[in-house]
Formats: structure tokens, sequence, C-alpha cells
């Protein structure tokens, strides 16, 4: 079964709703008009009466005229009201006699209207009493026609019953011709997520008319989404690739490791280092995989890393102790720590200063220094760490955040790529941010701002 489109949707039920508006209105107005010509009926009929019964009552001659059929006809018939003249048997004596079952009708002593229909219409009458000269109840009934039934009034208003379809088609036309136009910006992302889904092509774009409406802000919305769906994708590719990179060279040694031991290795000696190697590679893979394991989580939210009030102060000055024992080259690593408290995983808070100055150490002079700092600024703490190294070319410190990003392009570096990545990705956990400042060869400058708030 084919199913109705949203455009031909919506012009039924608009054309639905206004027809159901066109009829309520024609039917209240039609009421309106009906209680109105009732109540005009009524007032000229009861006027039509009253001037004939007072007229018989003070005029003795025209009386007197009425009795002996002397009248002619017009002379009953008073603003279109049919006046007929009853005595108090309820026999028909004068007026305009039109209609045999209206004087079957006993006459009405209490001068009330009755509606009545004759000959497939509906009228109203209503009788009046009067005395004659000789003390002889005469009454005086006028007929007048009500109201047509509401059909009745649409019939008798052709144009309404034309009219009223016309406007509806126009209306139904005109609404599904609209609708096309403010549905296209949905044709439009559905196209254009079609030929994505079909062609692979994260590029495309969904077009927008610039009116800044609703359906604007949803072009632009998923336009975003679109532009972080390919950024995150091209970031994931040039991941993948990186990591396979990496992996590769430390499974090639370990393979090339085991061959040479089953082949050549003639010595306990020999052996030895063949397992030495081998464990190296492995220590290396497993810190890989720790840390990819790391970047994931953080970014799926798979695993939880609780918060909890730290003393950063503490925190910091243990690592530079421990950093202190190991450095190399004779650089001096000195601190200017500020008390700060704040609600932090401490576990990779102090990942994220061990990377730092790891990295400061392995790129800084012989006999050089790395300041580490750390103050408040409003509800944000911030870590900086200075040194005196070779620093980062204007070329490669955009890029330095970036996953296995390493500014020698021969990877002849002991790291992975993967420090500055990873404080990076902690800083913006704990609702900070990550930068740098450098110039080639003179030192480097990283600032690391953390939200000193709890956790939510």
């Amino acid at each position: 079964m084919k199913h109705i489109s949203l455009k031909l949707k919506l012009s039924l039920w608009f054309t639905l709703i206004l027809t159901i508006i066109c009829v309520i209105m024609v039917i209240l107005v039609m009421r309106i008009y009906q209680t109105a010509d009732r109540e005009l009926i009524i007032q000229t009929l009861e006027n039509a009466t009253d001037v004939t019964v007072s007229k018989m009552r003070s005029d003795k001659k025209y009386r007197e005229d009425i009795i002996f059929g002397k009248l002619a006809d017009r002379e009953f018939l008073y603003d279109d009201v049919q006046l007929m003249i009853y005595n108090e048997e309820g026999d028909h004596i004068a007026g305009l006699f039109l209609y045999p079952e209206l004087d079957e009708q006993p006459v009405a002593r209490s001068n009330k209207q009755v509606r009545i229909k004759l000959d497939g219409r509906y009228y109203y009458y209503c009788d009046k009493k009067t005395r004659t000269v000789r003390g002889n109840d005469l009454y005086v009934r006028g007929i007048l026609p009500a109201e047509k039934d509401l059909f009745g009034s649409l019939s008798s208003h052709g144009m309404i019953l034309v009219a009223l379809p016309i406007l509806l088609a126009l209306a139904f036309g005109g609404g599904y011709i609209i609708t096309g136009r403010f549905l296209k910006p949905v044709r439009d992302i559905r196209k254009t997520a079609e030929e994505i889904r079909s062609g692979g092509d994260l590029a495309k774009r969904i077009g927008t008319s610039g009116n800044g409406d609703e359906l604007d802000e949803l072009a632009n919305t998923i336009n975003a989404m679109f532009n972080k769906l390919e950024k995150d994708f091209d970031a994931q590719k040039q991941f993948t690739s990186n990591a396979s990179h990496e992996l590769r060279t430390p499974v090639s040694v370990i393979l090339a490791q085991c061959e040479y031991g089953f082949d050549h290795a003639d010595s306990a000696e020999e052996l030895l280092q063949v397992v030495s190697s081998v464990q190296e590679q492995g220590y290396k893979m497993s810190g890989l995989i720790k840390l990819l394991l790391m970047f994931t989580r953080i970014e799926q939210g798979t695993e939880h890393y609780p918060k909890e009030e730290t003393d950063l102060r503490e925190l910091v000055h243990s690592v530079c102790e421990d950093m202190r024992i190991i450095a190399e080259k004779n650089i001096t690593v000195t601190e200017e720590l500020s008390p700060v408290t704040a609600y932090v995983n401490r576990e990779m808070l102090t990942l994220l200063t061990v990377n730092l100055i790891q990295n400061a150490l392995r790129y800084g002079r012989e006999n050089g220094f790395v300041r580490v700092g750390l103050s408040e600024n409003e509800d944000m703490a911030v870590l900086t760490v200075d040194d005196d190294g070779i620093g980062i070319s204007a070329d490669d410190l955009p890029h330095i955040w970036e996953r296995f990003y390493r500014s020698d392009k021969s990877r002849s570096s002991k790291g992975l790529g993967l420090g500055l990545a990873l404080v990076r990705q902690i800083a913006g956990f704990h609702g900070g941010t990550a930068e740098a400042e450098s110039t080639e060869g003179e030192g480097s400058r990283f600032i690391i701002k953390i939200n000193t708030g709890a956790a939510k």
C-alpha cells in the first residue's frame, strides 16, 4: 500500500479544518438569520392583528362592513399579513380565504402565536379577540409565512452552495502548493542524506534559503552534524591508519626476533637478548593499547572515572619529585605552586602532569630547566609547564594535539605521539582546555585549565 505524502496529509488536514469552520459559520449565520426573521414575523403579525382589532373597536361602520361582507379582499392584507375574521363559534365570516385547513384550527383564546404547516410550508398565526355592537365576540386571525428551515434557506441561497466547494477546492490547491514549498528543505534533507548513504560522500551539505526560519535552523543543525561526522570519520581513518602503523612495527620486531631465535640463537646469551627485545616490544604494545582504550572510554563514556576533591598542589609536587629522579641531561625541574583544590579524577590528572613534564624533559636542552606552575583563576585551575628546549615549529604547532602526530617524520623518537592528545582529552573531560605556545629553538609553554567545580 502506497503511503500518503506529508504534503498531501497537511493539505487534506487544512482543507478539512477549513470545511468544518465554513459549515459552522454557515449554520450560525443561518440560525441568526432565522431567529431574526422569526422575531420580525411575529412582530409584524401582532402589529397587523392589533391594528385590525383596534379599528374594529373604534370604527362602527368598518365593523359592520366586515360582518356583512362589504369589504374587498385587499382590505384584509396588512404588511403582507393575511387577515381572517371568525365568529365566536369559530366560523369564517370574512377575510382572505386561502387555506381550508386553517379554518379547522380552533380559535386560540390565549392570543399566542401558533406555528402550523400548510401545503408543505410553515406559517405563524395568532388570534385577537374583539366585541361587536351586538355583544357578540369576533376573532381576528392573522397569518404570515414562517422562516424557512436551514436546508431550505441554503437552497434559496444557491450562490453559497456553489461558492463553498469552489473556495474549498482553491484552499486545497493553494495549501498543497504552499505546503510543498514549505517542505522543500525537508525533501532536500532527505535527498542529501540518501546521497550520503548511497555514495558515502560526507562532504555534501543541505542548501538553505537564508530566511532563518525553523527549517533553516534544522538544515543548519544537520549540516553541523555532517561537519562533525566528516571530521570524526576522517580522524577515525587517520587514527586507524596510525594505530595500525604503530602496532605493525613492534609485531614485526617480535616476529623477526622469534625467527632469529629459532634459526640462529645458539647460546643462552643470544636467547636472552631475543627475549629481552620481545619483552620491550611487548611493553610498548601494552602501553599503546592501554592509551587507546583510555581514549575510547573517555570519548564513549563506557567507563566511570570518579572525581573527588583533590589537593592539586600536593599532586603536582609529587609528580615533580618523581620526574627529578628520572631527569636526564642535567635538566632542573622547579615548582611554583599555589594551593588549589579541585574535583578531579586523581589518576587522570597525574597522567596529564606526567605526560607534560616528560615531554618537556624529552625535548629539553642540556643543563636546561623545566618550570611547573599552578594557580587558580576564578573557577579554573591553571597548570603551566615551561621549558627552554628545542621548541616547536610554527607549522607543527597546530598539529601537536593530534593523535600519533610527531614533528620528526622519521618517527625515530621513542614516543608514541599520544601524550599531548591524551593531555587535551583529559583536560576536556574535566571541563577545561589545553593550549601551547612555542618558538622554535627557544622553548615551549603549555597551559592547561581545569574546572575546579564538583562533578555533576
